[in-house]
C-alpha cells in the first residue's frame, strides 16, 4: 500500500493547475494527454487553446477555441 500526502490527493472537485496532466478529448474517438504549463498553447485542427484559459476551471469543463 502506497501511502499518499494529502494536499496531492486527487478530487472531483479539484480546478485544473498549472502542471497538471490532463486528457484533451478533440473528437470521440481521438484523445491526447496533455500537460498544463501556463504560457502554452495547443494547436490542432480545431484551433489554438490557452493552457491559461484552462487554469482554474474545474476538470471535464468544455473549452473553446479561439475560432
Amino acid at each position: 500500500m502506497l501511502l499518499m500526502d494529502s494536499s496531492t490527493k486527487i478530487s472531483f472537485n479539484r480546478c485544473i493547475r498549472d502542471g497538471d496532466l490532463i486528457i484533451v478529448y478533440e473528437r470521440h474517438d481521438t484523445m491526447k494527454a496533455v500537460k498544463v504549463c501556463e504560457n502554452s498553447v495547443l494547436q490542432n485542427r480545431f484551433g489554438v487553446f490557452k493552457h491559461s484559459d484552462w487554469i482554474g476551471k474545474p476538470f471535464g469543463s468544455k473549452v473553446f477555441s479561439n475560432k
